[in-house]
Formats: structure tokens, sequence, C-alpha cells
């Protein structure tokens, strides 16, 4: 690490972030009222950037005004590097490592997704209590299962999303960038409700250093559907406004301090 990137991971940590929120492909958003302190390129961090489209590969240090006037800052992590992209285990985990160690002890992760299960339809956000982990080579018979948050948590930040489509639920990580095919879909639907290219590392990253964890996988398509990323992408943005606008009662209700 090179004496710039400390500085800058220094100037982080002098922040004082409450929490980090990492956003997925085109859910990059700002909560209303929000003030941008600081934006800083990945690049000045020593963070590895992602040349997928949908992922701004910056930093953001806002400042977000709550009802008891105080606010809060949240570092947001706009965009993630992907492991098709040839990144290491440890590229990947370094993001959410570094702003834990900056203070961010609270990560809440957010990410674009294919429905496994005709009950879970595009527009719908599950929080997920659970990551099923295909990205990693397999150490057993079984696909690795990473708690992110207790199923009561998950309902809590749930509830906190209604009137949206919401529910509680399982998501499953594989290695991509392919989308699934049908008979693949069938085969994953017995893991989990959603499927995606991202976020166990993060997941993995955030138990390792002590940090609460929540993960919002927000339903862009059905997986195994004709489609592109650019129509990910397209539908995403979409649902990136309902994402800002229930950011922060999310982040309450999974951590009620905050409130």
């Amino acid at each position: 690490m090179g004496l710039g990137t400390a500085a800058v991971l220094r100037r982080v940590a002098a922040w004082r972030p409450d929490a980090a929120v990492v956003f997925g492909s085109g859910l990059e958003s700002l909560p209303a009222g929000a003030t941008v302190d600081d934006d800083l390129a990945y690049g000045e961090l020593g963070w590895p950037s992602t040349a997928v489209p949908g992922h701004g590969n910056r930093l953001r240090l806002i400042r977000v005004p709550t009802a008891g006037g105080a606010g809060l800052r949240l570092a947001l992590a706009c965009g993630r590097p992907h492991g098709y992209e040839g990144w290491s285990r440890v590229e990947l985990e370094r993001p959410v490592r570094d702003l834990v160690s900056a203070g961010a002890g609270r990560v809440l992760l957010t990410n674009s997704c294919g429905a496994l299960r005709p009950e879970v339809a595009p527009g719908a956000i599950v929080a997920c209590a659970e990551v099923v982990d295909l990205q990693a080579p397999p150490v057993a018979a079984v696909p690795a299962r990473m708690p992110v948050c207790t199923a009561e948590e998950a309902a809590a930040v749930a509830a906190s999303l209604a009137p949206a489509p919401v529910r509680v639920g399982a998501y499953v990580a594989v290695a991509g960038p392919q989308f699934e095919t049908p008979a693949e879909v069938e085969w994953l639907a017995g893991y989990g409700d959603v499927v995606g290219m991202s976020a166990a590392p993060e997941v993995r990253a955030a138990r390792v250093a002590g940090a609460g964890c929540c993960l919002l996988a927000l339903v862009v398509n059905r997986a195994a559907e004709v489609g592109s990323h650019e129509d990910v992408l397209a539908f995403a943005g979409r649902l990136a406004t309902s994402l800002s606008a229930g950011l922060l009662g999310a982040l309450q209700a999974r951590w009620p301090e905050l409130a």
C-alpha cells in the first residue's frame, strides 16, 4: 500500500462513518436531502475498479438528515468488482475490510439479481438472511451457507420497506458472467429465492471483520429469461429511486441505534 492510499484511508476514518452502503449494478442513488462531503475514486483507495457498466467506482461520503437532527454519515461504495473479471478473493473483500477498519461497523449491501422462484417477481426486494456461496471452490458436497443476519433482523428491514413488494429470503451467489439456463434455475431454486454474481465476498469480509451486515437483493428479471446487462441496468435504474427512498429506514430498522 502506497503512502497516498494510506492517507486517503485515514481521511475516511477521520470522517467517522456510521455505516457503509455498497451499490450494485445500476442502483447508485442519493437519499433525499443528502449532502456530499467527499468523493473518492476507487483507485485513490487502492481498490479494484470494475469495467462492468453501471458501477461508478467511487466512494462518496455523505451526510443524511434524520428526524433527531444529528444526521448520519454514510460511506457509499458506488459499484463493485466481480470475481469473473479476474480479481482475487482478497481484492474482492478489500473494500468492505477497509470500510470496517475505517469505523463503518455496519455494512448494507445491495445488488441487482434474478428471481429463481415464481412467487418472486421483478420489482421485488429480498431482504436476505442468508447467502448460499457457489463462487468459492466447494469443500464438501453441499454449498457453503453464510448467515447475513438473523431472520428477525431481515424481517425488520423488510417491514421498513413496505409497501414495496418485499420478502425475507436467501440469495445464491454464482460465478457468472453468463446468465443461468432453465436447468440451472431449477437446481438453484432448491437453495434460494434469488441469484446473482456478487455479495458473497463482501458478506464474508464483514463477518470476519466483526461488522453487522444486511443484504438487499433487488429483483430486475427472472433468471434464465433472455436478456442483457443493458436490460438489467434499465430495470435497476427504475428500482434505484425506491432504494434511495427506503435506504435510511432500512438502515435504522437493521440497526435501531442509528435512529
